[in-house]
């Protein structure tokens, strides 16, 4: 029989796979960007509602603390910007330009195969 004195258990929602990856990226340790994990979900507790939601939330609230701590400028969200819609015209325009693009492509492939001159060799 095991002996259950002494154990105490205590549940620590688990380390994300990319926290390695953002204490290297932004210069602190990785001991320090635990830490930081940790006091997120203390703030952020678990309510079992929308469990989405709340990774979300822990998420953003714990890249903020990192780039607090690494002294990095913060970067605003799209819907933070005056004009929402800039990133839509942005996308529309390269779409454009691929197309433009993929079309000149195909108007020389066709010269350069048609000109009689390079059929007759």
């Amino acid at each position: 029989m095991k002996n259950t004195n002494n154990h105490h258990v205590s549940y620590k929602p688990p380390y994300p796979e990319v926290l390695p990856w953002f204490a290297s990226k932004s210069g602190i340790s990785e001991t320090r960007a635990k830490a930081l994990w940790d006091q997120t979900c203390l703030e952020l507790p678990e309510d079992g509602s929308d469990v989405a939601a709340l990774a979300k939330g822990r998420m953003a609230l714990f890249i903020e603390r990192v780039g607090q701590e690494a002294g990095l400028p913060l970067t605003p969200e799209y819907t933070e910007q005056p004009d929402q819609f800039a990133w839509l015209y942005r996308h529309q325009a390269r779409l454009g330009d691929m197309a433009l693009i993929a079309s000149g492509a195909l108007a020389k492939f066709w010269q350069q195969a048609m000109t009689p001159n390079r059929l007759a060799r």
